[in-house]
């Protein structure tokens, strides 16, 4: 990626985080602002404690997605930013730049014809970490009316650190 995709997608980052920001559940806690493993271990410790005060079970699973970033559908995350209303400029950029895009493979000395690349963010991208956090949301939103442990009133029945969830 060069030098000027990357300010321009960082100029569009900028542009859309207020939008994506309120979207993210608090239960996220790695790509947002002042928060990393650290505050994922101390909730997860509260969370256990509390229960064992209430004297209530506590499951607990954890998933690491495998190649995570590789199967954020792309039609699915669009259709979020448009709900969020992205404007319709920085929307177009991220839809030409980051998705419309073809691939080939060549083994030995055959080569494919051009495909449609149709799910993955970019690894490394200014853009993929907020573009993945608001695409977990989409899926974990099936999560909220779920049973947990209520500590100051919100109701917690997961946590969630990037493509680790527990």
């Amino acid at each position: 990626m060069s030098h000027i995709t990357k300010i321009l997608l960082k100029i569009i980052m900028l542009r859309i985080r207020n939008k994506i920001k309120p979207e993210i559940a608090e239960e996220q806690c790695e790509f947002v602002e002042d928060k990393g493993t650290s505050n994922a271990i101390y909730i997860l410790r509260t969370l256990i404690e509390r229960a064992l005060e209430v004297q209530k079970d506590v499951y607990l699973c954890f998933i690491d997605y495998t190649k995570a970033f590789d199967r954020v559908r792309h039609d699915e995350i669009i259709t979020e930013l448009k709900q969020l209303n992205i404007d319709g400029k920085d929307l177009r950029i991220i839809k030409t730049m980051y998705w419309e895009q073809t691939a080939t493979m060549r083994i030995e000395n055959k080569t494919s014809t051009f495909q449609d690349i149709k799910r993955g963010v970019r690894q490394g991208c200014v853009l993929s970490p907020d573009l993945f956090s608001l695409y977990s949301e989409i899926i974990m939103r099936n999560l909220e009316n779920h049973p947990g442990i209520k500590v100051g009133g919100q109701n917690i029945n997961n946590l969630r650190y990037a493509d680790d969830t527990c």
